[in-house]
């Protein structure tokens, strides 16, 4: 997969992931994010700062 792919698939699983935290499906959304994050340690190395964020938000609503 090119990295254009990738940030494609980064940006829809981001989106996805945000649309189901506003249904307070943050379980769902924490998938979303985690295969994000994942794509986008693979391509930089490490994840990007505002994908760990939008994970940590769905964590902590679920604590």
């Amino acid at each position: 997969m090119s990295e254009e792919n990738d940030l494609e698939r980064i940006e829809e699983l981001v989106n996805k992931g945000i649309s189901l935290q506003r249904e307070a499906k943050h379980k769902e959304a924490i998938v979303c994010f985690d295969k994000a994050i994942s794509l986008d340690e693979n391509m930089n190395g490490e994840a990007d700062s505002n994908l760990l964020l939008l994970k940590d938000n769905s964590l902590t609503k679920l604590g």
